[in-house]
């Protein structure tokens, strides 16, 4: 699907002189590339590209055709960033809502319109799969809910199935994850296999052996050979379940899979080359096990390119009914009544979607009445019900605590890490002290006494985790 077509639009551009191919979406985030080297993940941050003509696409939506751009290298009119990269010509097209292809040369002073058919067509094929992809019921059954968190992760399964580079799902035990991980790996078109590795199953001592493989009498038990996960995902996505769990031992050799797509087999001197995705996902805040050196953080940064945050079921209460619906099979025919859909809106829902999934079957199969009601709290966990979510937060805590001088850091952020405030909880404190400054993200960091320097982190930690107050949800 999207990975045969892109190899095969890079096959075609090759015969037309191009040097660079380009994907990138809306919001500026560079999808895929082939040809000349680039840096960055976005095309704000990004290097090895003409910025000006992007800029004028994402500002007005119309394609840039050769005839309106034809780059030389004389005269200062250029672009400083087309005459550094030596761009001679450029084109520039929509081919799906929201997506656009980017091609240069260096070598042709100017595309033929035979040139600018062919990279149209090749626009349209990949526009035409972008759309197969977002229509797809594959994803709208597979996370299924009308709140914008639910409405998010869903563009992000689209994005990061178009993208090459690892995904990292995080979230709390039973929110989705894996569904999630299987949802990246059948819409990236990949015909490999999608192959789990139950991190915490195995051993520190046979971790290496798990995953590469090893010869016979490679060590002592090894009576034969054996063929690792990651030959076995080969074409495929190799998903690191709970990643927090892999040894620290056997880290360093995981960052260089996941760089250099190449390992070696236990007992084997041979270097062997891997063609996976990988996927990771963990239930722990992976910046907390880097503090506390459980993680390297060279390899946290390189799993991280691709976040996917899915938050618990309790602070998306609105898709509730939506999976309810997707699952009333469940039920056996069994209808549920205006109490019964109180008391699943009021429950904390500690193990997130599986326990609904999980709650709905036990319905099904032990409460006899045709329509359920509040009896639905005897097989609910623990056989009580839960206190509603709003607990009457206050931030007279954090108050305090930056007028004393902490920083957001010491103070919000570090109680996040330790899961013992919530996004939402973040939200609301940030929304209160963004509006009492005017609404401005620079005065907000001097408030919350966030150090010049560590400003980038701030905004990037806004964006990563949902957190923007500025930001319309």
């Amino acid at each position: 699907m999207i990975e045969s077509i892109k190899n095969r639009i890079w096959d075609m551009l090759k015969e037309k002189d191009v040097s660079l191919a380009m994907l990138y979406d809306k919001e500026g985030d560079i999808l895929w590339h082939r040809g000349r080297k680039i840096k960055g993940k976005t095309v704000l941050t990004g290097e090895g590209f003409s910025k000006s003509f992007i800029e004028k696409t994402l500002a007005n939506d119309t394609p840039i055709e050769e005839k309106d751009v034809v780059l030389t290298l004389s005269g200062e009119s250029l672009p400083f960033s087309a005459r550094v990269l030596y761009i001679k010509s450029l084109f520039i097209q929509p081919v799906a809502p929201g997506y656009y292809l980017y091609i240069d040369s260096g070598i042709k002073h100017s595309f033929t319109s035979g040139d600018c058919d062919v990279f149209k067509l090749m626009g349209q094929m990949l526009g035409e799969i972008i759309v197969k992809i977002r229509n797809s019921q594959d994803i709208s059954n597979g996370i299924c809910g009308s709140s914008n968190c639910a409405k998010q992760i869903r563009e992000q399964i689209i994005k990061y199935a178009i993208e090459e580079e690892p995904v990292l799902l995080l979230g709390e035990t039973g929110v989705g994850k894996n569904h999630v991980a299987e949802l990246v790996h059948r819409t990236s078109g990949r015909k490999g296999k999608f192959v789990v590795v139950h991190t915490p199953s195995i051993p520190e001592t046979l971790f290496e052996s798990e995953l590469f493989g090893h010869k016979k009498g490679a060590f002592t038990g090894a009576s034969e050979s054996k063929k690792g996960l990651v030959e076995e995902a080969a074409g495929g996505t190799l998903f690191l379940d709970e990643i927090a769990e892999i040894p620290i031992s056997f880290q360093a050799k995981l960052l260089q899979l996941i760089d250099v797509k190449k390992y070696r087999i236990v007992g084997d001197s041979s270097e062997y080359q891997a063609d996976i995705r990988i996927i990771a996902a963990s239930n722990r805040l992976l910046e907390e096990e880097v503090k506390q050196q459980r993680f390297r953080k060279d390899l946290f940064f390189r799993l991280s390119v691709l976040p996917i945050e899915i938050p618990p079921l309790r602070e998306r209460k609105e898709d509730i009914k939506d999976i309810v619906n997707q699952y009333r099979y469940l039920l056996k025919g069994k209808q549920l009544d205006d109490s019964c859909w109180q008391v699943l809106y009021q429950y904390l829902w500690p193990g997130n979607v599986r326990e609904l999934i999980n709650l709905l079957k036990r319905a099904g199969i032990h409460l006899e009445n045709t329509v359920i009601g509040r009896e639905i709290t005897t097989i609910l966990q623990g056989n009580k019900l839960e206190e509603p979510v709003n607990r009457g937060f206050s931030s007279d805590h954090f108050d305090k605590a930056i007028a004393e001088g902490k920083s957001f850091w010491d103070s919000i952020w570090k109680e996040f890490l330790k899961r013992e405030i919530s996004r939402r909880d973040v939200l609301r404190i940030l929304s209160k002290y963004y509006e009492e400054n005017g609404n401005n993200l620079k005065a907000l960091s001097r408030f919350l006494n966030i150090k010049e320097k560590d400003y980038p982190r701030f905004i990037s930690a806004l964006h990563k985790y949902n957190v923007h107050p500025g930001k319309d949800r």
